[in-house]
């Protein structure tokens, strides 16, 4: 039974003596929790706030203005302009969250002349309603009664991050694996009755009560959330399915689990999760140095401190340093179906900042632990497959489809699954935040965090992944094809020009003010960079991943009609198509289809090795122009031909590959064209002319023979040439 925490019991007061000097929060505003209620006047666009009940000659330290974020419009811009005179300066918004504004000069320079207190005009509303403002005002001064501080201040430092842990001074939850239900009642009756935020103070020397008002007020916990998993909490079905059974303000999205059994972070490796009423926050450290830290409770925006102890401030500061990856700490382990042989999976949190994400934000990671997967080892290392699912889910949701299934996508690989976070596209920085269009650009942070999940799991030395062979997969994931130096195949859907079809335009506000043009962090137009086959087509020298395509979701021409479109499906294969690219796809199915049996092939490739890109072959299905009249229904390209890595052979003076089909391949034998792609070694100019041959193994029979010239990009491409059953080696010399 959840113990509800009420005013009566909780030491939010301490047994202080009164009237002491410390440091103070006051707020004003209309709201009822406000200390000064009745302060705000708010007509004509200008906002102005009684501040006559600071003490005449008030040192102000800091002050913070509040709005509530219902109402505001996606991207819209909030600009609140501090008028003195003629005189005019637009307030900031406060890093991290860029959720409230910095007014410490306006009111430093309403207390000091109150007859300069013209108020702040509202510029730009941005869909806000300001009737309800709050104003913090920091100051030192006398107090009665002071808040309870703090206990228990800890920091560890690891992988460039600084975690502070420290022990709340109430706890409304009381019990210590609530189901979500219960624990979502108690933490929001107690926000009822009031409202506690625990800040953190960072500086590069002592923290005192005389200097808190010169440290950085670096970051901002509610009351009984941070140490909680919120991300944990499970879906009962597909995110896109149904009704919402649950929907919460303190962790949104859809469907959630009422009766989840809530379970708290951990953020030490092989450590235990954190107590309840922990409060946690994580820091990413940008550049090196030592620092200092200290925490205080605030209570409807009030402080009331005179004292910071050995638990609520660091007496020792915390020697930072940046690390290439933020800490990925081992939370739980979970089954993957009812079936007692499904799979184990081991799931990870990450506590993310930029470049990762625009706000701090959890994220999550997570390995699936199959068992009849070989143990890797230092001489046999596994191939690495990621997955990051379709566009909507994150990876531990069970309902989610396929995620986890790396043997149907890669046989015996090490398997990294990476929550969403945001569109894999990218978003702009202002989501979620009182920031504008205007105030920032597009950032690909999910594309940041599959990258560093990759390279995470590559040089985790416990894993024992091979860095030649990490492949990935997503509904979306062909962005990946950007990542030639790091993933040596790309599985995903052919829809890669999000510029076009009416999925990207109901994700349009996400990237800028749809359809106006909006830079994201290359310095391009986003909507153009979502043209993946344009920059194919306008990039051939550069080397991609080897490429699987077949439909996530749905199948040619049901589903996709309509939805995401067919046309830019035809548009990204003529693009592989036309630079000559190492791909097969097909858009028959609901799933791999006729493109599954190619899955058996990615383990055996590698990254700094060449490969065959096919092309015009006999068994080719029709593409069509985008007009679904002009494709063929049951269709596919590239199917069939397969070849040998292990025998590949890459020289500066010859290039050979031995050729086969697949055993599903309907026909003895078929023609292709091949271009030698990826070479390490075989590199030519353009006009250079080559020599090459085809031998049938089977019958140990030369059976084609011919000359070829380097292309203006200098690939070299023999045209018709003839695989069968029999295996056939081609060689190509100068």
């Amino acid at each position: 039974m959840l113990r509800l925490m009420v005013l009566a019991w909780v030491p939010i007061v301490a047994s202080a003596a009164w009237a002491q000097d410390g440091f103070l929060t006051t707020s004003f505003g209309n709201g009822e929790r406000c200390e000064h209620p009745g302060t705000l006047k708010a007509e004509n666009n200008v906002l102005r706030f009684d501040l006559t009940a600071l003490p005449a000659g008030t040192r102000i330290m800091r002050a913070v203005l509040r709005v509530s974020e219902k109402g505001h419009q996606t991207g819209a811009a909030v600009r609140l302009i501090q008028v003195e005179g003629a005189a005019a300066k637009a307030l900031a918004l406060r890093a991290p969250f860029f959720d409230c504004f910095d007014a410490t000069d306006a009111v430093r320079t309403w207390v000091a002349k109150p007859e300069s207190n013209n108020g702040l005009k509202i510029e730009r509303g941005g869909g806000l309603q300001f009737g309800e403002a709050v104003l913090e005002v920091s100051y030192a001064g006398r107090l009665g009664k002071p808040l309870a501080p703090v206990t228990e201040l800890k920091a560890l430092h690891q992988s460039g991050q600084t975690f502070l842990t420290w022990k709340e001074i109430a706890d409304p939850v009381g019990a210590d694996a609530p189901a979500f239900g219960d624990f979502e009642k108690a933490v929001l009756d107690a926000r009822r009755e009031r409202r506690i935020v625990y800040r953190v103070y960072r500086d590069t020397k002592p923290i005192t009560v005389a200097s808190l008002g010169e440290a950085e007020l670096a970051r901002e916990a509610p009351e009984a959330l941070s140490c909680w998993n919120l991300l944990a909490i499970q879906n009962t079905e597909h995110a896109n399915q149904g009704t919402p059974t649950k929907n919460s303000e303190l962790r949104p999205g859809y469907n959630l689990s009422i009766g989840y059994v809530m379970t708290r972070y951990r953020i030490i490796e092989g450590g235990e999760p954190l107590p309840r009423a922990t409060g946690l926050a994580v820091f990413t450290v940008t550049a090196p140095g030592k620092r200092y830290y200290a925490v205080t409770a605030s209570v409807n925006g009030c402080e009331g401190v005179v004292q910071l102890g050995a638990g609520s401030s660091l007496e020792q500061p915390v020697d930072e340093n940046v690390s290439a990856f933020p800490a990925t700490v081992y939370q739980r382990t979970t089954r993957e179906g009812q079936d007692r042989n499904s799979p184990e999976v081991e799931v990870f949190n990450t506590w993310i900042e930029p470049p990762y994400h625009n706000v701090p934000f959890v994220s999550e990671v997570s390995i699936v632990r199959w068992k009849d997967l070989p143990k890797g080892d230092a001489k046999q290392r596994l191939p690495l497959f990621v997955n990051s699912g379709t566009y909507g889910c994150t990876a531990t949701e069970l309902a989610s489809p396929g995620w986890h299934a790396a043997r149907r996508h890669v046989k015996g690989a090490f398997t990294v699954g990476v929550s969403q976070g945001g569109l894999w596209e990218g978003f702009h920085e202002c989501l979620g935040t009182l920031k504008g269009y205007d105030d920032g650009v597009v950032h690909n942070y999910p594309q940041r965090r599959v990258l560093a999940a990759a390279q995470w799991a590559a040089q985790n030395a416990a894993f024992c992944v091979d860095p030649e062979r990490v492949h990935y997969w997503a509904q979306h994931g062909g962005w990946a094809l950007r990542y030639g130096d790091l993933f040596t195949a790309v599985m995903s859907e052919g829809h890669c020009n999000l510029a076009i079809g009416k999925e990207p335009q109901k994700h349009g506000p996400s990237w800028g003010p749809y359809p106006k043009s909006t830079q994201n962090w290359l310095g391009i137009d986003q909507w153009e960079y979502m043209d993946l086959p344009k920059w194919v087509r306008e990039n051939p020298s550069v080397e991609l991943p080897y490429w699987l395509c077949w439909p996530a979701y749905g199948a040619y021409p049901n589903h996709t009609v309509g939805d995401f479109g067919f046309m830019p499906w035809p548009e990204m294969l003529h693009a592989m198509i036309t630079t000559k690219r190492a791909f097969a796809a097909c858009w028959s199915s609901n799933g791999p289809g006729p493109v599954g049996p190619l899955r058996e092939l990615l383990p055996r490739l590698r990254l700094h090795q060449s490969l065959p890109a096919f092309s015009n072959c006999s068994l080719d299905h029709s593409i069509g122009d985008g007009d679904h009249a002009d494709a063929e229904k049951g269709g596919g390209v590239n199917l069939y031909q397969i070849w040998e890595p292990e025998n590949l052979v890459d020289e500066a003076d010859r290039w050979e590959i031995t050729l086969d089909l697949r055993a599903d391949c309907p026909r003895e034998r078929l023609s292709s064209d091949v271009t030698p792609r990826r070479c390490q070694r075989f590199k030519a100019k353009p006009g250079d002319k080559f020599k090459w041959t085809n031998t049938n193994l089977g019958e140990n029979k030369e059976i084609q023979s011919g000359e070829a010239s380097a292309d203006k990009w200098g690939l070299v491409t023999l045209e018709k040439v003839v695989i069968s059953r029999g295996k056939n080696r081609v060689r190509i010399v100068r």
